[in-house]
């Protein structure tokens, strides 16, 4: 965390907030609740935190023994906006070289970068919607990637309010009681240590750093994420006016990990009854593999800052499955979303082209499409659409099985042979989601 502001000045509220946070070692758990009126607040720690602070803990000399000294220690970021948007963030979490689990990658036809990537998916972030409804734009790195500063600059010409930050210490480290000499016993030893980093960071630690830099609503894109049509509304005042606190691009399925966090679950709300409904709960079991493919999401920040969904978070981050199993953050955002928000409360945007596909690298399948695809904006002009589907079919081979769905629900394409969905299985949740009675058929699509 920077202790300089957006508009480069010094924030000495952000100097002892980051003390705070190296004296008590505290794990991302912080929500503040502040009157603006009176100046007063608050700040709640979790109990997984306080047992790590209670005792005799003295770090940077600093001792903090119980929440109220904690609490007496603490001074709160009161973020100064200007506007609306100085609250919405989109963030990015790039890889400049070669991914560190699927290394050396393609787009079916041609060898593509990290910053090759990134870059592609900047241009048509800004093209069809930035440049319409500006708001910052953050590109995380980890402590393990050192770009030339040269690039960085290079990729910032003509995209305002677009920055860089470094993800290190506790942002990109090991949770509490967990060793590296665990490491061989861990499941999937295919992903590196720092893919179960990312896991981390999307599923625990992202919401109390951009909740520390006063951000209240956050996009996520992928840097192998592309839109490719106009959105002409914006997306930040649109979940804020309908009351959305979660919403995604694709729906899909997962199950990599996932029996250690139904487990977890399961024991969550034997303790808890009260934290979901009959209802949600019905659907959840029903199936419990269903997701939000979260390379695209948008949240409202204090959903996962705010119990029940924090709670959970804590005893997930406790349990190291996230490294141990691979459980990874697609699987628990989508169970806290299914679980603790209404659907109506959840959002299901369709009305823009979004294209998200990683290349297979087994024998059998090499270079053809393992899980994403790219999905038709209701609307879409019919031209463009067919210009981009036809370059997407051509970059592979005739090897390739690729899946694809028609819906029925665009005037504008009854009467066209075009597929609304092509790549990998995905596209079959399209056809799923609108089965009589299917959790996904509650969602509004816009």
């Amino acid at each position: 965390m920077s202790v300089i502001s957006r508009n480069g000045a010094f924030q000495p509220q952000k100097l002892i907030l980051l003390k705070l946070i190296s004296a008590v070692g505290l794990a991302g758990y912080i929500t503040l609740h502040i009157n603006a009126v009176s100046g007063s607040f608050s700040k709640e720690i979790s109990d997984y935190d306080l047992e790590r602070i209670q005792g005799s803990s003295t770090k940077k000399n600093t001792t903090i023994r119980t929440r109220r000294d904690a609490l007496r220690t603490f001074t709160p970021v009161i973020p100064n906006h200007d506007h609306t948007t100085d609250m919405d963030v989109i963030v990015y979490l790039a890889q400049f070289g070669h991914h560190s689990s699927y290394g050396q990658q393609t787009d079916g036809v041609n060898e593509i970068t990290g910053t090759s990537k990134l870059n592609h998916s900047l241009t048509t972030l800004y093209k069809n919607y930035v440049d319409d409804f500006p708001c910052d734009v953050i590109v995380f790195y980890s402590e393990d990637d050192s770009p030339d500063p040269e690039l960085l600059q290079e990729l910032k010409k003509g995209r305002p309010r677009l920055r860089f930050e470094q993800l290190e210490g506790q942002w990109w480290s090991l949770p509490p009681g967990l060793s590296m000499s665990t490491r061989r016993s861990w499941k999937l030893p295919g992903f590196s240590v720092g893919y179960r980093h990312m896991i981390r960071w999307y599923s625990k630690l992202i919401w109390s750093y951009l909740h520390g830099l006063g951000y209240t609503h956050v996009m996520r894109i992928d840097d192998d994420s592309y839109i490719y049509s106009t959105i002409k509304y914006n997306l930040f005042e649109y979940m804020r006016d309908h009351n959305k606190r979660y919403a995604f691009r694709q729906p899909c399925t997962d199950s990599v990990g996932i029996g250690h966090l139904n487990d977890l679950m399961d024991e969550f709300l034997k303790d808890n009854p009260n934290a979901t409904t009959p209802e949600l709960l019905e659907h959840y079991h029903q199936d419990r593999k269903l997701g939000f493919y979260n390379n695209w999401f948008m949240a409202d920040i204090s959903f996962f800052l705010s119990p029940p969904g924090s709670t959970f978070l804590d005893i997930v981050d406790r349990s190291h499955i996230m490294y141990t199993q691979r459980t990874n953050d697609l699987l628990i955002q989508s169970t806290l979303a299914r679980l603790f928000l209404q659907p109506k409360e959840i959002q299901w945007f369709q009305d823009f082209t979004y294209q998200h596909v990683t290349i297979s690298r087994r024998k059998v399948e090499s270079g053809c499409p393992s899980v994403g695809a790219l999905t038709r904006g209701e609307g879409t002009d019919i031209s463009l659409w067919r210009q981009r589907s036809d370059e997407f079919i051509s970059r592979f081979s005739s090897a390739c099985h690729l899946h694809a769905t028609v819906r029925k629900d665009d005037r504008a394409f009854n009467n066209s042979a075009y597929y609304d969905c092509i790549g990998s299985k995905l596209c079959t949740m399209e056809i799923l989601a609108f089965e009589n009675g299917h959790y996904l058929q509650k969602i509004a699509s816009h």
